[in-house]
């Protein structure tokens, strides 16, 4: 994705087979010595901007070459020898709301504190008791809200885990209100890259930010780029990796165009 121009020589020598040819390399606005895939022109234009950053070196020593570690140590922001259980952004939101889910929502924070666009609940949004964000797919299909009065818990372990799985499933259901009400409130937005499923997702949280959820963190994901034998074509700019780039891309800059519409483009930050 961002490649060496300055030492575009010892690039190409260690990555012969599927190195970026020099002169397909796109060039970032102020920026020497460092380009980007390509496959990435929506990047490169929020660079034109000045709406776009790279942090470069991020790592730690002796890697393991685990995928699964490797997404453990960077959800938790641990140190690469320690095992740490809960994110980085569970244990903000933890400093920033204490005692969740206990008495929440409440009239300071009425929202869900993060939100996961699919199905499962990531480790970045886990503090040490629980997790602090919720998983949905799409708002306008979110959830058949239920009433009704529950049994009492008895007074036993097993009666303290129910009445914890009650408080969550109370709170899914009040959020569940807010969060199709805020996704309700707007009616149109700008167009985005289809046959994109990072896009669609980004158009969701476009959507929630706008409709004025109050939520702090929004979690999307993306994946396939375990590519091995496939990343590249004879055309080295070409193949799946450069398809995913380019989707990334696309999806990223359809957001912040669409931010920029809604008129919310300077209440949000973004980071992959």
């Amino acid at each position: 994705m961002v490649l060496p121009i300055s030492d575009y020589s010892n690039y190409f020598n260690a990555r012969t087979n599927i190195a970026i040819p020099e002169n397909r390399i796109l060039t970032l606005a102020g920026v020497n010595g460092t380009g980007i895939h390509p496959a990435m022109t929506g990047l490169q234009s929020l660079f034109s901007d000045g709406k776009a950053k790279v942090v470069q070196a991020v790592g730690y020593p002796q890697p393991n070459f685990s995928h699964f570690r490797a997404t453990d140590i960077w959800m938790s922001a641990s140190n690469s020898n320690q095992d740490v259980y809960n994110g980085w952004a569970g244990r903000y939101l933890n400093y920033e709301y204490p005692n969740f889910p206990s008495d929440y929502p409440n009239a300071d924070m009425p929202d869900p504190l993060a939100i996961q666009i699919g199905s499962t609940t990531t480790l970045t949004t886990q503090e040490p008791s629980v997790n602090m964000g919720m998983s949905i797919t799409n708002p306008t299909t979110f959830y058949n809200l239920i009433t009704g009065v529950t049994d009492p818990a008895p007074n036993t372990p097993a009666g303290k885990e129910l009445k914890f799985i009650r408080t969550i499933n109370q709170q899914t259901q009040k959020y569940a209100t807010v969060i199709k009400n805020a996704a309700n409130a707007v009616t149109q937005q700008s167009t985005y890259p289809t046959n994109n499923t990072l896009a669609d997702q980004l158009k969701i949280v476009a959507r929630l930010v706008k409709g004025g959820l109050k939520t702090r963190v929004y979690m999307v994901s993306f994946g396939g780029f375990d590519n091995h034998s496939v990343q590249t074509q004879a055309d080295t700019t070409t193949g799946t990796h450069a398809t995913l780039l380019q989707r990334v891309s696309d999806a990223i800059k359809a957001f912040q165009d669409d931010l920029r519409g809604l008129g919310v483009e300077d209440r949000v930050i973004g980071m992959t």
